[in-house]
């Protein structure tokens, strides 16, 4: 049971929560489709992880015509600090991509889970 407002010390039978215990006929149904929000989210920064890759890199080539370009009277280490540092941004943009993947590839074990379970529920 849930409180009428926040206030109210009552409790009303007519604001059952939804959220209670995992139980109800259609707890699989809502847990699916949070599963599909989450998933459909995670792809959205799956493709915003990949685009910010592809920028690194793109970067990456610019800083190097840079320094090959106009850099020639400047010592040779600045060069490979700087693109040392953007190799470590890119690798660690790289984990989080793989992460995701990970992450999503659960997601999508859990969907395939709810659907069985919502299937046999069904018959």
């Amino acid at each position: 049971m849930m409180l009428i407002s926040k206030r109210s010390r009552r409790k009303s039978e007519l604001f059952d929560s939804r959220f209670r215990n995992g139980e109800g006929s259609d707890f699989p149904l809502r847990q699916y489709m949070r599963c599909k929000e989450e998933f459909s989210g995670g792809l959205v920064h799956l493709v915003l992880l990949a685009a910010f890759f592809g920028t690194l890199l793109g970067f990456g080539d610019t800083l190097n015509n840079l320094f090959l370009k106009h850099g020639t009277d400047l010592n040779p280490g600045y060069r490979w600090i700087a693109l040392g540092l953007l190799v470590i941004f890119l690798l660690s943009v790289l984990r989080r991509i793989l992460h995701k993947v990970l992450d999503l590839k659960d997601v999508r074990k859990e969907m395939a889970l709810l659907k069985t379970e919502m299937s046999r529920r069904d018959v």
